[in-house]
């Protein structure tokens, strides 16, 4: 095993790498600078963990969205024609989508649109402006999800909630203290479930969130109590 040398100084250098205002939050009054960074490592494992089961949702909650809109309309292009209930928030959007992909690949293909759609854009479909839609493609978007909460309104509610997980977590925010954060990840992989269940099944193979939210933040790093044991100068 390789012994690698810590330089005076770590915690300041962390402080200028990752931002002393960042750090500071993660430190509580007379805590040290070990435990601020285990919290920090620990938050970054569970955002990283809780990758699989966002990506799962989305590319999952859209297809499924996509396809029976287009099935309702009789417009598999729905998006690339910009079928007429949508809102002017929503064209707006796929215009700026339509720019992207030809800034970059040239030809604009309905399959491109659909990736290339923010999840705040499948979620804004869930928005009560489009409430007399949803009854025709809901049984099908969600087939899963029980008859007495089968509403736009309540799909909506758990959506939007693990879309601000998701946002929170892939923009690098602090999410380790959410007193709520088992439960919005149990959220995700029920709505998944309610989607798909071959899906729910292949995202329990690979979901480690339980394993490292029981982990906590003490069990993290471990690596950084050796900082003062190997601490040189120079």
């Amino acid at each position: 095993m390789v012994e690698i040398k810590v330089s005076i100084g770590f915690f300041d250098k962390m402080g200028k790498s990752l931002s002393k205002a960042r750090l500071d939050s993660y430190k509580e009054e007379n805590g040290s600078e070990v435990d601020a960074l285990r919290k920090y490592v620990w938050n970054t494992l569970l955002c990283e963990s809780l990758y699989p089961g966002f990506q799962i949702l989305e590319v999952s909650f859209r297809n499924s969205v996509h396809f029976q809109i287009g099935e309702t309309a009789k417009d598999p292009c729905w998006l690339s024609n910009q079928i007429g209930f949508l809102s002017d928030f929503e064209k707006e959007a796929i215009q700026k989508a339509k720019k992207s992909i030809s800034d970059r690949r040239g030809s604009v293909t309905e399959d491109y649109l659909v990736s290339e759609m923010s999840f705040g854009f499948w979620t804004s479909l869930l928005d009560k402006r489009y409430e007399t839609m949803w009854p025709k493609i809901i049984k099908a978007v969600l087939p899963n999800m029980p008859k007495t909460i089968r509403t736009r309104g309540d799909a909506s509610k758990m959506m939007n909630t693990v879309r601000k997980l998701r946002n929170a977590a892939l923009h690098h925010h602090s999410i380790w203290h959410w007193k709520d954060l088992k439960e919005q990840h149990e959220k995700m992989i029920t709505l998944i479930g309610y989607i798909c269940d071959s899906s729910a099944f292949l995202v329990s193979k690979i979901d480690r969130f339980p394993v490292v939210y029981a982990l906590g933040y003490k069990n993290c790093g471990n690596f950084l109590g050796e900082i003062k044991l190997t601490t040189v100068t120079g």
